[in-house]
């Protein structure tokens, strides 16, 4: 199994069946929301880049009705078969297209061939995002429309300073930097899930070409943690994505015996207790519609870079 369909089939939830639900559970409301976004119509042609485990694409399914087509679109070959499998099951696979290929080019997808893009927390793995939004355009029918959702990772850093995995750390402070430490080594300030934010979104939408473009910022805080009813050995085992450590590796890696006990004895019973949470997310929602007749352009892979106010 690659490593993207290691962690979203396993290790976003630490093979927890019931951790797996309430992921889904808080992912259902942003489904529904970039779905909302994207204005399908019966019979339209929906390509979900970064499928993953079909989240999005098998959302669009009964907007789309019988006469419309579901395109799926992933890196992953387990996931795209992950895909096919669940298609085949509800027995849907005759709407279904399956593609391996990468956000960037969207190699395999004709030009024109498609009337929505959407995507889920799939920009923060890519690295030349221009390019991925100039895919997203020669893909597009006239008309056509794109939605989709990010995480903005670099707002979410600063929002969560004196917390770690969500729960107060305040009482061990110092151990908790070192793990956040080994979190932040592997994430670079300037790579593609912290180097960007929600202008940079806007800036590359509009130097694509695209129009009637729409970018919501959404900061949300609360005492509700992600998991209930979590145990301790299934959060070990839980990493934040696919190129992190699990919380128990970067434990393990950041804190020698002593200070792990100690570590442990504090976020232990507030993990398992759902107790002395504080949750802070920043995400955006970007809207976007190709124009009725494309203008020449200048691709955003090609333009000069954007000076972000947050850099």
């Amino acid at each position: 199994m690659d490593p993207w369909a290691r962690w979203l089939l396993h290790g976003r939830s630490g093979g927890d069946e019931a951790a797996e639900q309430q992921t889904l559970n808080f992912l259902t409301p942003i489904r529904d929301r970039v779905l909302n976004g994207a204005d399908i119509q019966p019979g339209d042609v929906v390509l979900d880049v970064g499928c993953g485990d079909g989240l999005l694409g098998f959302g669009s399914l009964s907007r789309v009705g019988h006469d419309g087509t579901v395109v799926f679109t992933d890196v992953s070959p387990d996931l795209l078969n992950e895909c096919r499998e669940i298609a085949e099951r509800a027995r849907v696979s005759h709407r279904c297209m399956f593609v391996r290929t990468p956000a960037e080019t969207l190699e395999g997808i004709e030009d024109s061939s498609v009337d929505v893009v959407t995507t889920r927390s799939v920009l923060i793995y890519v690295d030349d995002k221009p390019a991925a939004f100039d895919a997203f355009r020669r893909v597009l029918r006239p008309g056509g429309r794109m939605s989709l959702f990010e995480p903005i990772n670099r707002r979410h850093l600063e929002l969560n300073r004196d917390t770690l995995f969500g729960y107060d750390v305040t009482p061990v402070m110092e151990l908790a930097a070192k793990v956040r430490a080994v979190f932040e080594a592997v994430a670079d300030p300037d790579g593609p899930m912290l180097g960007f934010d929600e202008t940079d979104l806007l800036h590359v939408a509009e130097v694509s070409g695209l129009t009637d473009i729409t970018v919501s910022l959404e900061l949300t805080s609360t005492e509700r943690p992600y998991f209930r009813d979590l145990s301790w050995e299934t959060f070990l085992q839980m990493s934040p994505n696919p190129h992190a450590p699990t919380f128990g590796d970067a434990i393990k890696k950041a804190l020698n015996d002593n200070e792990s006990a100690v570590f442990e004895s504090h976020l232990r019973p507030k993990v398992e207790t759902s107790m002395g949470a504080r949750v802070r997310n920043a995400h955006a929602y970007v809207t976007a519609r190709e124009p009725e007749a494309a203008p020449e352009h200048t691709p955003a892979s090609e333009s000069p870079p954007h000076p972000s106010p947050w850099s």
